[in-house]
Parts: structure tokens; C-alpha cells; sequence
């Protein structure tokens, strides 16, 4: 009986059948967009690649671009045709580098140039580079397992025209873009544009008689009785370079004249100017020039015209007007001392550069 009990146990136990389930799970995504980090920028300002140099428009005597500071530096972001904006750039990419597909420039969202990779980069990240990927891919450090190096250049075309949004995006295998890209305002081509008026309102310079006195006498000195004002009204927040010169002086009234000894008063020999620029006054006078076409620009003469401070004053050696800035300038006549007529003809000439 015994037996038989353990045997239908047996039975019973060989068909219950086996009982399973199911639950579902979930992962986090696995794919994450790239990241991008600035790691260096430059500038090349005020020449282009044939070296004849930027052309900014909206002036006459803009004749052949800019002036650059050292370095290349400006005070605004503006920049003229021929004009290169360039960035070094990392991407970073949690599903490695090998996702990393490329890397471009847009303005104003419409793609201009494409970015090239550096294929062996010899950078620095200090300070640059936070750790990602959950703290595997690592801080301040260049990994070649999740990190691609790109050299973005974008050159100022002539279409291009005011202010505009210039952003630098990476992008990994399924086109997806980074979620933070690099973006700065610029403005492009900005018109150079100057007022030149009077502090009186006056439409010449005139000069003081001296007391008790109707006319001028040879050899004498005397100050203009009102200045010469230049405003800045440059688009794009340009600052530029101001330089002064002078026709020479002529008599219209057919008098006869000579000083000393031809009919015309030079300007080089009886003008002098000072100028001031925000609060850098000069106390020295400068001998005026004449302005010349075929000469060069530079920080200190343009076609031969001289910097509004000449020379400088104390540690400021740039004549430059702010942009919506001013500057003041007050002139001396020295009559020669064999001189007659009228000498009512004449022209103060002011030049400028965008820095």
C-alpha cells in the first residue's frame, strides 16, 4: 500500500505544468546629441587674402580699407568683405567619437561654410571642458574615445549686410545637432559715416581779429574763434581712425596776391592744429599737412594727413573717435611776413579708417 501511495505522488507531481511571466523594462536613451565648447578664437581684420585689404562702404575717402590695432583687436564685432572670423572648436559625443559626423557654420541659420577636422589636435583645455558621459569621458582633457577637434573659418561675403547671428553646430550620425551650439552677433559691412560740423554752427572756421584791429597784419598769430567737430555716426558700433589736413589758402578776388611769394598761402606753413578726444587734449600745436592720394595709411599718417592727436597725449597714441563719439579741433594762422590779399578760399579735409 506504501508503494502504491509514493507512486501516484509521483504521477500527481509529473503534471502540474511549469508556470512563467513577462514584465516589461526600459533603458535610458542610448543615443545623445554631441557637444560643442569654444576653445579658440581669431580674427583676420583689415586685409584680405590678396593683402589690398577690407573696402567698408557709405564714405568717400574709405578708399582702401581699415586700420588694425595689434592683435587685430577691435572694441565692437563688425567686420568688413574679405574679413575672416575663425574658431578652434571641440565635440563631444557620449556614443563616441566615431558618432560625430561634422561640424558647420550658419548665418542667420543658412549654412556658409563647413568645418574642417584637426586630425591630430595639440590643444589645451584647461578650464574649457566639463566631464561628461557620466564622468567617463573626462574634464579639461582631450579624449580621442569621445572627442573630435574642427578648425572653422568663415569669410565676410559682399552680400552680406548688417546685423546677423553667426552659430557654429555639430551634428553625429543620425543628423541630430547639439542642443547648445556657439553663437555671436555680428555686423556685417557696416556703412562709415561721419558728421563734420562747427561748435557755433558756423559753415567755415573764422578767426579772431586781434584787439583794436580790422584786418590781420603780417607776421601775426591768431585763433579761430570756433572749432571744428567730427562725430562718429558709423553703423555697426565702428570706431575709427581720424586724420586731419588742409588745401592750401587762395584769394578770389582777383587782387593780386602773393604770400610770400607766389598767390597762395600754404597750408603747411601757416596752419597748426590741436584736437581733443573725449578727455585726451592736446596742449601742443601740430604744423598742418597737406593731403596727398597716392600715399599710404597707416596708424600715424593717411595720405599724409596726421592723427587728430599727433604725437599723442600722455598714454593714449590712438586717434580714434568712439562709435556716436567726438572730437574737437581748434586751428592757428600764422600770416607770413611778406604777404597781401585776400586769402578766403581753403578747405580743412578730415580722413578716416575703421579700426
Amino acid at each position: 500500500m506504501k508503494k502504491l501511495l509514493v507512486g501516484l505522488l509521483a504521477v500527481l507531481f509529473a503534471v502540474v505544468p511549469a508556470i512563467a511571466d513577462e514584465f516589461p523594462q526600459t533603458i535610458p536613451p542610448v543615443n545623445t546629441p554631441p557637444q560643442v565648447y569654444m576653445l579658440h578664437s581669431a580674427y583676420d581684420i583689415c586685409a584680405n587674402n590678396d593683402g589690398v585689404g577690407a573696402q567698408p562702404n557709405g564714405f568717400d575717402l574709405q578708399l582702401d580699407g581699415c586700420i588694425g590695432l595689434p592683435a587685430e583687436w577691435r572694441y565692437e564685432e563688425y567686420a568688413f568683405t574679405g574679413e575672416n572670423l575663425k574658431y578652434e572648436i571641440l565635440v563631444r559625443d557620449c556614443n563616441g567619437a566615431q558618432d560625430v559626423s561634422y561640424a558647420k557654420i550658419t548665418v542667420d541659420g543658412y549654412v556658409e561654410a563647413l568645418c574642417t577636422q584637426i586630425a591630430a589636435p595639440t590643444v589645451s583645455l584647461a578650464g574649457q571642458v566639463p566631464a561628461l558621459c557620466g564622468g567617463v569621458a573626462p574634464a579639461n582633457t582631450f579624449s580621442t574615445t569621445y572627442d573630435k577637434v574642427y578648425s572653422c573659418v568663415l569669410t565676410v561675403e559682399p552680400s552680406w549686410y548688417g546685423p546677423k547671428s553667426v552659430d557654429i553646430q555639430a551634428y553625429d550620425q543620425t543628423n541630430t545637432a547639439a542642443t547648445q551650439g556657439i553663437a555671436q552677433s555680428w555686423y556685417f559691412n557696416p556703412a562709415v559715416i561721419i558728421d563734420v560740423d562747427t561748435n557755433d554752427g558756423a559753415d567755415h572756421i573764422w578767426y579772431e581779429l586781434p584787439a583794436g584791429q580790422t584786418v590781420v597784419f603780417p607776421g601775426q598769430t591768431t585763433m579761430s574763434g570756433n572749432k571744428l567737430v567730427v562725430t562718429n555716426l558709423a553703423e555697426g558700433g565702428v570706431d575709427l581712425w581720424a586724420f586731419i589736413a588742409a588745401t592750401d589758402l587762395t584769394d578770389p578776388d582777383h587782387s593780386g596776391a602773393r604770400c610770400p611769394v607766389s598767390n597762395v598761402m600754404e597750408a603747411e606753413t601757416a596752419l597748426d592744429y590741436r584736437c581733443k578726444i573725449g578727455t585726451f587734449e592736446q596742449d601742443t600745436w601740430t604744423d598742418m599737412s597737406n593731403k596727398v592720394n597716392t600715399a599710404a595709411c597707416s596708424a600715424t599718417s593717411c595720405y599724409a594727413a596726421k592723427p587728430l592727436l599727433a604725437g599723442g597725449v600722455l598714454d593714449m597714441t590712438q586717434s580714434i573717435i568712439g562709435n556716436l563719439q567726438s572730437a574737437e579741433c581748434q586751428f592757428r594762422l600764422t600770416i607770413p611776413t611778406e604777404c597781401t590779399g585776400s586769402f578766403t578760399q581753403g578747405k580743412l579735409q578730415v580722413i578716416v579708417k575703421a579700426v
